[in-house]
């Protein structure tokens, strides 16, 4: 799999990230923006004293660079210094991660978001997969830069995603419980086969912002998450996809007949390890 960066970009600007990263070097994977790049400032940067970080058209070149080249890599010996995780290195031995990945179909520019008071900036992509049946298989890949650190893919919802972390939590019931980073999205009803359904709202889980769901949670109107969507100030809106770190569990005593997954908290409105 051999990736050249080609991107195209819905303005014209000539000093627009998207012209700046844009390269004329080829076609395999094709890159491409699926909107402008935003550089989203979460935390106080105004009257805190706090020093305001901002990505540079350099900083998005290398991550998207860094990018293409880990999607490239075939072993986690050759990963291993661009990652940022906390799982243990046994388990990166058996993970995806050492090994060869999927030829990339795609690759979209997503968005940047910037944390003054961790000194932080994420670059979100979209990364279309090719499965093992042809087609497409969507997933979101994140890379971050703190302070003057060399960008790193952050690759633990990778590994909860594309890598069947939460897919074998999530595939039987059991009496564990288990945090995960993925993309979830609220929706305001339950229509589903759950105990006490009118009591509680649905939780879709995402690989992408617009694509199908490959599992469902449900929570409490009552309770902590549902409190959350009622707070306009709490950075968590019904219908809206958002990177979280949720804090879930299979409920088996409700009804024993119909165990289900039950969301208990979002630990973190973003992908932070």
């Amino acid at each position: 799999m051999d990736l050249q960066t080609k991107i195209y970009t819905t303005e014209d600007s000539d000093d627009s990230f998207e012209k700046l990263t844009a390269g004329d070097q080829g076609d395999t994977a094709e890159i491409l923006c699926v909107d402008d790049p935003q550089n989203t400032v979460i935390g106080d940067g105004g009257n805190s004293g706090e020093i305001l970080v901002s990505a540079t058209v350099d900083d998005g070149i290398a991550a998207l660079e860094l990018l293409e080249r880990f999607l490239e890599m075939e072993s986690l010996e050759e990963r291993e210094p661009y990652i940022e995780t906390h799982t243990d290195r046994a388990d990166l031995v058996d993970s995806v991660l050492n090994g060869k990945l999927p030829d990339v179909l795609k690759i979209s520019v997503d968005i940047r978001e910037t944390d003054s008071i961790e000194q932080i900036v994420d670059f979100f992509y979209h990364v279309d997969f090719e499965d093992k049946d042809g087609g497409v298989n969507p997933q979101t890949m994140l890379v971050r830069k703190r302070g003057d650190q060399a960008p790193k893919v952050v690759v633990d919802p990778f590994l909860d995603l594309f890598g069947g972390r939460f897919e074998s939590f999530a595939s039987k019931p059991s009496k564990e419980a288990g945090t995960f980073e993925l993309i979830v999205s609220a929706g305001a009803f339950c229509y589903d086969d759950v105990p006490g359904p009118e009591k509680k709202f649905t939780l879709k889980i995402l690989t992408q912002e617009d694509s199908r769901e490959i599992a469902k949670a449900y929570f409490g109107k009552q309770s902590k998450i549902g409190r959350m969507l009622e707070d306009e100030t709490s950075g968590f809106a019904y219908g809206q996809a958002k990177a979280c770190t949720i804090f879930m569990r299979w409920n088996n005593e409700e009804d024993p007949l119909n165990p289900f997954l039950e969301a208990l908290d979002i630990k973190e409105l973003n992908w932070n390890p």
